[in-house]
Formats: C-alpha cells, structure tokens, sequence
C-alpha cells in the first residue's frame, strides 16, 4: 500500500511545519478514503472481512474522528476544495455499513446510521452551498 509510506510525511507536515491555507483544509479528509477504499477492495476480493480489514476500517474511522475536529469549522470559508470531503465519507459510509452488517451489533450499526446521516447532510450543504455562490458569482474566486 503506497499511501501508508506517504502517511508518516503529512502528518509530520502538520505537526512540525505550518498550517495549510486555510481553503486547502477540507483536503485534509482525502487521508481516510485509502483506508476506506482498500477496506471494500480487500473484504470484496476475498469476500470476507478478517483482523486486517477491521484494522483498515478502524484505522479510516479514527482519522475521520481527528481530523472531522480540524475541517468542519464555520472558520473555513466555503469554497470548491470542500467537494474534496464528499469522496472521503462516501467511502467511510460504504465501509461503515458493510462493516456493521458483517459485525452485527447494534453500536456498529448506529456508528454507521450516524456516518450516513452526516454524508447525506454534508452532501446537501456541498449542493446548496455550491449553488448559491455559483448565483453570487463567488464559486471561483480564491
């Protein structure tokens, strides 16, 4: 997994270096889609979910968790770099229910109610947020 040698270095970037722009921010979630992704990838082809897919899952939630704290902040202007999140919790929603129905208990099952609810909630602020600066006339600008 090539992106597991890349995670060293952005976390020591921003820990010891200073803090992206603040537009760039909501990239910051793109970190939990490869976890998310090789957890569907590996659980499909094998068709089973074992320790290392749960670990890959684990792993996507708890970066979500962090880094949710950092990115949804109202100090972060709305622009087109927060369409970067919607991949990120689609894939995390994907791996979250299929997790919790293999796993089937009931505090699985609502950590994956709860991360749906939040994708379809930020999926409509993206859509209706994206519209009215579009209408503004702000979409596009830095």
């Amino acid at each position: 997994m090539p992106h597991l040698y890349f995670l060293p270095l952005i976390i020591n970037r921003l820990i010891h270096h200073e803090a992206l722009g603040i537009g760039l921010m909501p990239s910051m979630i793109i970190l939990i889609a490869p976890f998310e992704v090789g957890f569907l990838g590996y659980s499909n082809f094998l068709q089973r979910i074992d320790n290392f897919a749960a670990i890959l899952f684990y792993f996507g939630l708890f970066l979500f968790i962090v880094l949710a704290f950092k990115v949804f902040k109202k100090t972060i202007y709305f622009g087109a770099s927060w369409w970067a999140v919607s991949f990120p919790l689609a894939a995390l929603s994907n791996a979250a229910l299929k997790y919790a129905i293999h796993v089937n208990t009931w505090p699985l099952k609502v950590i994956a109610a709860l991360i749906l609810l939040i994708l379809t909630i930020v999926i409509i602020v993206l859509f209706v947020r994206t519209l009215i600066n579009l209408f503004n006339g702000k979409l596009l600008q830095g």
